[in-house]
Parts: C-alpha cells; structure tokens; sequence
C-alpha cells in the first residue's frame, strides 16, 4: 500500500494490533489495552482502531457459549486515515472474572490500499490470533508481509459457488444497495449468521469494481447497527430491525423478498444483473478486460455500463442494442481518452451493427417509432442510395482489431496501453473455462425502453442524433482511420433520403471528407434542379439547411436555377409568400437572382403591385444588382415621399446596380420620363425640376426625353406666387450641365432671360423714386420674348408697382406703362380692395394717384377711379372708408368727403351718418 506510482511492485506489509482487557499490556496496567502492537503505529490510529473494534456479544446468547457468539470481521478503508481489518471474537471473562471480555486481532495497512487480498477474503485465515500474549514481558508483534496474509480462503471460486445458490435478481439487488451504500445513501443490515455475512460481503465485493470493492466497509457482527460506521452490516437471525428499517436497507436472505430493497435504475440495474449472472470468476475477467478503457473518474455501477459494452464491443462479442446504445452515447467522451485504434473500432463495430439491422428498423428510428430525436412527419423511409453518386459499401463489416488486457493487480492508473494485445489474459469471448461470451448471457431488464432490445429490436439502428454523436468522434480521430468517410457517407445517405421523404433535416456537423463532400454537393444539386423530381420549399428549407450545417456549398447556378424556376412562379402567384418561400429568399442571395430574374418577364403593373407588396419586401433590403428592379418599384410605390431628391438619388444609385450586374428588366438610363413621373408624379412645376437637377450629378446617364421635360416646366407660366421657383429654375439650367439637352423652346427662355434679369434687377434697385426711369430698359427687353419671359416680367413689374409709395412715380409709371401692365396692375389693386380686410393703404394711395397731375386728364385716371375705387369702395363697411379717409392728407380730405358721398349716397345725418366731420375723432 506504498505510492502506487513508485513503489507499486514492493510487498506490503501490515502492522499487527492485539487489543483485549488483560493485567499486562502497552498501558501498564490491567484492563482493556493494547495487549502488543508492531511498534511505530501512531497513537492517533490505536484510538481509532479501538473505537472500531467495539464487541458487545448478542444478549440472547449466553455468556459462556463464547464458542457459539458471532465473530466480526470488520473493515474500513478509512481508520485514522489507512486501511484496517479487524477479527473480533467473544472471549469470556477478563483476567478479574468480568464477564463480557473480547479479543480483537487488528492489520493496519501502511496507506490506502489497491493491491493484495480483499479484504472479505480473508475471514477464517490462518494467521488470525485468537488470543493475548500472556506473560510480563511483552514481545513485539512483527509486521505481515503481504504474501504470509493473503490470499484468504474466501476466493472467487468459493464465494462463485456461493452467488449461484441464490437467484440473480437476488444477488443484483444487493450489490446494487452496496453499491448505493458506499456513496452515502442508507447502510446495508444482512441479517444473517456471521459466516454467512462474510460470504455475502466477499460476494459482494469480488462482482464490484477493483476500486470500488476496497471502498465497501463492513462488519459480519454488529449489535447495534447504529454504532457501526460501516456501509454493510451483519446482525444476528432473530434480530428485531423494526427500529433500524427507516434507517437502513434490511434485508434476510433466507426470508424477505427483493421487493422490500430500493428499486435500482436501469443504468445501474443492467450492470448489476449482468455482473450476478456472470457470476464472480468471470467477473474478475470482465473487469479485467475492461480497465483500459475506463478514465479513472467512474465510481458507481452506473458508471461502469458503457465501459463494460465497449469491451464486449472490442472482444468481438456479439452486440446487444442496450450495449451498442450506452457506448454510442459514451464515445463523445471517452475520445478523450481511448486509443485512437479502440475509438475507431467501436465506431465501426456501431456501424457494422446498424447495417444488419433491418430497414424497416432503421425508418422507424427516423420516423420517431423508437423515440430517436429526428422523428419527423409521416413518410415512407427510403432504405437504400437512391443516388448513383453515393453507392458502394459505405456500412460494410471491418477487420477487427485483436484487443488484450494487462496481468496484474486492479491498480487505479497502471493502466494496459489500448490497442495492444494483452499476454496471460484470455478474451472474454472464449474464457479459460470454455464457456461462453459474457456479453452472450441475457439481462433481465426493469427499464421499459429496453423491451424493444429484448424482442430483437432496433436498437442497432442509428438514428440522426447518433450518427451526429459518432460523427463528432471520428472527426476527433481524424481521418487515418477510414472510420470518418465510412459514417459521413451514411449520414449523406440517409440525411438527403429522409429530407426527400418529408422529415426535419437531421443535426450534422461540417463533413471532413472530400470525396463525401463532392458526392453530397452533386446530389443536393441534382435536387434542386429538379432531376429527381421538383423539390418544394419546405423540403428545400430543410435541403439547405442540412447542407449548410454540412460545410457543403450548393453550385450557385443551381440556387439560381431553382429560384428562377420555382421561387419566381410561386411568389407571382400569391400576394403573400408562404413561410419556406420567404426564408429561402431571405437566406440566398442566389436564390434571390433567380426569383428577381424571373419576375422581371412580368408585365409592368403587374409587377409594380408586387413589389409594393410582400413579395417586394423580400428584396427590400438586397443589395444584389439583379433585384434592381423590384426594388426600384418598391420604392416608387411605398416612399412616404418626404425626401423627393433622396429618393429620386437613391433610384439612380438602385438602377446602376442594375445595368452593372447586367439585371432582366433593367433600367437604359439613370434618369428618364418614367422615373421623373414616378417620382414628381404627373403635372411637375418647376420646384420639381429645380431640386431634380439639383439631385443629378455629372456622369448620370440622363434619357434624351429628360430635356423635354425640363424644358416644359420652363415655357410654361408658374402658377401665381410660384414666379420664384421659376426664376431659381431658369438660373440653375443656365448654369447645369443639362442646358445643352434642352430643346429649342428651353434654350430660347434661357437666353432671353439672361437679357430681362439684369433691367429687373436694376429696377428694384432705384426703387420709386428713381423706377420710372429704369422701366423703358425693362420694356425695350421683353419686347418679342418668349411669352412666360413676359408673363413672369409683367408680374414682377406689377408686384414692384404694387410697393411704391410716391403718388408721382406711381402716376406716371402708370401712364407710361403698356395696357398689359395697367390691366395687371388694377386687377391687383383690385383683389386687394376686395378682400374682407381690406388694404386702406394702397386705396388711399390710388386715390391720390389718380388725381395726381400726371394723370390728369388721361383715361387711366378715369379707370383708376370709376372702375378700381369706385366699384370696391362702395360695398365697404363704415370702418374701412374712415381708416381709407385717416390715411389722406389734410387738403384732400373735404374733397374725399365729397367724392365718397357721391358713391354711397344719404346714409343719416352727417359724413356717412357720424355729424360734420371737423377732420378729427369724434368726441
């Protein structure tokens, strides 16, 4: 029991204690001591060690039957932190004739202990004392070696003959609530006779684990259960246990039934029952066989399940469902630490099962009749390649690899090296005895979803998430070992068949095979250009998303393909795509171009009412030149229109995608009469026109009918109060690069233009004062212009009259103006008057004017009056004709009262019914 890793081949030896109540001993004095003792045990052990051996003998014994009371063979791996086993026996009465004395012969190991006898092995050996030394002088106990104590009379072959006096059900259970036991759950009471107990503890611990089995304390004699800290207890037959069953599992082999002992689970169970059936020789095989594979981390019986399989596996043992499912499931982790070889094997031996399992076994799984997680909808399974690619004998038998294990004591890291053959051991598959397989005899299982493997069921088939499970293994392998492009050509296989048959695409991981990533790549495409049959998108949903998963990239011309021939019929037939269709064209930019191509043969309307729609939304945000065009129409047809310029800008840019990636129904120009009328919409005035060539920059390519529409906006008269955006657009095309496009009638305006705005110019700059003088420039040059050049200066020249506030310069602007220019000029003055509120202010000034004597005696003073003044004045209300008279001189005001008594005829007493007005407010 020395450091395993250094000193694992020397002897070891145990210390000898004597403890009993004498006159001589280690204390110096009579009564219960340490009789003798090999010299140099710590004190803090004897302690311990004398807190263990505690006998109290049965009281319904007699006292002095000492021959008849039970002898306690007891056990802890952890006594003052070593190994001791202790053989109590009753010994009568003290040296002072009290009765009840007892004699306990302890071994204490030098450290934890993993080689020699165990433990249980050793009762009723021959170098057991069964008494103290007597005499004064007390001679040392020399130190065991471990070949003078082992091995015991309780060997395999005894406790073998043992184990197969009672039922298997029986033995498993026990082992298992041992097993429990040492993990901390409730103690085990056998209640039985001493002997028999140590025959069950021997049992017991030669169907454990190596490890395991020295981890089991026991006691073959306790007179109180409660007081022994031990994880297997015997007590006498006839014992009352009514008070302990709530804390420990009771049982009596001879009377009680298995029911009364805790139901095990089917991990656990499955091991334990194959263990009691094999019984304990040929369970020493089994665990022999199969340490090199375990990781050194297992503990309980459940741990040992998939360990146990994959030796089978590796023996060449025939497989079992139950045993290829527990190591499928184990492999993801034992990779790590299996021989790359061992890993190997066991994943070809999964594969060679699951070929001779039968088809219909195989659909099962993958329809979900087996509980595999890839179930999916209803759908015959296809059993074989339907592919030519993907033919050949990709789940044939393999060549087995001859495995071994080492000779040996059970140590816990001096493990065999996987993969080697092992000498002095034989294969489980023929044991030194002739008889058969262990992995050949039955087990009897309590789980209801192992009755399928009971009835020659489909547990060798792999379902989807299994082969994900050993794809994930042989990826760890790499590929030296042929085991990655045997099980990816399964998956591919049985992936694609499913799909094709209405399943859910299976999990995979990327495929590391080249030879299997060029043949599903081939197949996939074949699927999607419909060779074998037009696939729907749902199934294409799950197609690519296999594949994706798969690292397999279909050929672009294939999704192109598809999208053109599948995606693009379906999207034109319904307003609202279907969800596959959606997530195929949202996922695919290949896809993408196919569909666009294919809808862009539609007819105009028809597709600009699916571009606004769901369909459009799809390629809304595509940046793929080929759905320019859609998007073009999806854009024109939901803006909100806020932004004109920005979206007239962001039509150009979609559009020179468009003519880049060479698109089906793409766009000649840039910018043409079409996109202008999308935009602007029909009737654009020439605010529209200015922000448009605002919007182009040098280099767009601008249809020849753009410069006619630039040009309508130009010869046509704004509307009233819009003459700005008219100037601002003539000035911006005499300066952009889109004034030679112009046609005849656009370039005319722009000259004549150029020589009536500066005489504009200088007239508002004299003002009017000095206005007079600068109108003859402004008439000389619109004289013979084109007439908006005319129409838009008589207006201007209007609307400067308008602001004039010297009766003089008004007076003989007006008599010196054309006839187109005083009819403009009154019809304003007019509106102005005949507003509600009307504008006193111009009024007055009017009347003055006409008056003035520039205007005396001319016509235009007669029209001015009768026709401007008169006519408004006379429907005015009191207050606006004596706000009209307030804002006349004082020498024109007699002659206005007079004049506006003539308008409005008698109305009362005084000027308009207000009394004599003395030129002030009334008081």
């Amino acid at each position: 029991m020395n450091d395993q890793t250094d000193q694992k081949d020397v002897p070891m030896g145990f210390a000898q204690l004597y403890y009993t109540s004498c006159e001589h001993g280690l204390s110096g004095y009579a009564g219960y001591q340490f009789n003798a003792a090999t010299p140099g045990v710590d004190p803090r052990i004897l302690r311990e060690v004398e807190r263990f051996t505690v006998y109290e003998p049965p009281r319904s014994y007699t006292a002095e039957r000492v021959d008849d009371h039970p002898v306690n063979l007891c056990y802890s791996p952890d006594v003052g932190g070593v190994p001791v086993l202790s053989r109590v026996v009753s010994s009568g009465d003290d040296p002072s004739g009290r009765p009840g004395n007892y004699f306990a012969h302890s071994l204490v190991a030098a450290g934890p202990g993993e080689a020699g006898p165990l433990p249980a092995e050793l009762w009723e050996a021959d170098f057991w004392a069964e008494a103290p030394v007597h005499g004064p002088d007390l001679p040392e106990l020399s130190e065991l070696s471990e070949l003078e104590v082992g091995p015991g009379p309780l060997d395999r072959e005894r406790t073998d003959a043992w184990v197969r006096r009672w039922p298997p059900e029986v033995v498993a259970r026990l082992l298992l609530a041992a097993d429990d036991a040492v993990d901390d759950a409730r103690p085990l009471v056998l209640v039985a006779d001493s002997a028999s107990v140590a025959h069950w503890v021997a049992a017991l611990t030669h169907l454990l684990s190596p490890e395991r089995a020295r981890l089991l304390s026991f006691a073959t004699y306790c007179g109180n259960p409660d007081e022994a800290l031990v994880h297997v207890i015997g007590v006498p037959p006839g014992s009352d246990t009514t008070l302990w069953k709530g804390r420990f599992t009771v049982y009596d082999p001879e009377s009680d039934s298995v029911d009364g002992l805790p139901g095990p689970g089917s991990r656990a169970w499955a091991v334990a029952d194959r263990l009691a059936r094999l019984g304990t020789r040929r369970a020493a095989e089994l665990w022999r066989r199969a340490l090199p594979y375990a990781s050194g981390r297992e503990g309980p019986l459940a741990d040992w399940g998939p360990v146990l399989a994959a030796a089978a596996l590796l023996d060449g043992g025939a497989p079992c469902g139950r045993d290829l499912r527990a190591v499928r499931e184990w492999l993801p982790e034992a990779v790590e630490w299996l021989a790359q070889d061992d890993a190997a094997a066991l994943v070809h031996r999964i594969l060679d099962a699951d070929t001779v399992a039968p088809a219909g076994a195989r659909a099962g799984i993958r329809n979900g009749s087996a509980g595999g997680p890839s179930g999916g909808p209803g759908g015959a399974a296809v059993g074989g390649s339907t592919d030519g690619t993907l033919v050949g004998a990709a789940d044939g038998p393999t060549a087995r690899l001859a495995r071994g294990v080492s000779g040996g004591g059970f140590a816990r890291s001096a493990r065999g090296v996987p993969g080697r053959p092992r000498e002095g051991v034989p294969a489980l598959g023929g044991p030194p005895n002739g008889g058969g397989s262990w992995s050949g005899i039955p087990v009897r299982s309590t789980d209801p979803a192992d009755a399928a493997d009971a009835a020659g069921a489909v547990d060798t088939a792999l379902d989807h998430a299994a082969l994900a499970g050993l794809q994930r293994v042989a990826h760890r392998l790499g590929g030296t070992t042929g085991v990655t492009e045997r099980l990816e050509r399964v998956m591919v296989r049985r992936s694609l068949d499913d799909i094709a048959a209405g399943r859910p695409a299976p999990p995979v991981a990327p495929m590391r095979s080249e030879s299997v990533r060029g043949a599903a790549r081939d197949r996939v495409a074949a699927l999607l250009d419909g060779r074998r049959g037009e696939v729907c998108p749902d199934r294409a949903v799950e197609l690519l998303r296999w594949a994706r998963a798969g690292g397999l990239a279909p050929p672009a011309e294939s999704l192109e393909r598809y999208g053109g021939d599948v995606i693009a019929p379906l999207l034109a037939g319904s307003r609202l795509p279907d969800p596959a269709t959606r997530a195929l064209v949202a996922a695919h930019p290949e896809m993408r171009r196919g569909a666009a191509a294919g809808l862009a043969e539609l007819p105009r309307d028809r597709l600009a009412a699916l571009a606004a729609g769901p369909v459009g939304a799809l390629f809304a945000d595509d940046r793929d030149g080929s759905s320019a065009l859609l998007r073009e129409l999806r854009l024109l047809g939901t803006d909100s229109r806020t932004d004109l310029p920005g979206l007239l800008s962001y039509v150009v840019s979609v559009r020179r995608e468009g003519r880049t990636a060479e698109a089906p129904g793409r766009a000649e120009y840039d910018v043409d009469e079409d996109l202008l009328a999308g935009v602007w919409g029909p009737g654009h005035g020439p605010r529209a026109v200015l922000l448009t060539l605002r919007a182009l920059r040098p280099g767009t390519l601008v249809a020849p009918g753009v410069g006619g529409w630039v040009a309508e906006a130009m010869t046509s008269p704004p509307e009233e109060g819009r003459e700005r955006a008219w100037r601002e657009l003539v000035d911006e095309v005499s300066r952009h690069w889109l004034r030679t496009r112009l046609p005849e009638p656009g370039q005319r305006v722009v000259v004549e233009w150029s020589r009536v705005r500066p005489a504009l110019v200088a007239l508002r700059a004299a003002g009017d004062e000095r206005g007079p003088d600068r109108l003859g420039a402004v008439y000389g040059n619109v004289r013979d212009t084109h007439p908006v050049v005319e129409e838009v200066t008589r207006r201007l020249v209007v609307r400067m009259l308008l602001g004039w506030r010297r009766c003089a310069s008004l007076a003989e602007a007006l008599r010196d103006c054309p006839a187109e220019v005083f009819e403009a000029y009154c019809e304003a003055v007019s509106l102005r008057l005949a507003e509600e509120r009307p504008d006193t202010a111009t009024a007055a000034l009017v009347y003055r004017t006409a008056r003035h004597e520039a205007l005396t005696g001319h016509g235009r003073s007669q029209y001015l009056d009768a026709s401007v003044l008169s006519l408004a004045v006379a429907e005015w209300r009191r207050r606006h004709v004596v706000r009209m008279r307030r804002q006349l001189p004082r020498e024109s005001g007699s002659g206005f009262d007079e004049w506006a008594q003539r308008l409005r005829g008698p109305r009362g007493h005084g000027l308009f019914g207000l009394g004599l007005w003395t030129g002030g407010r009334r008081s």
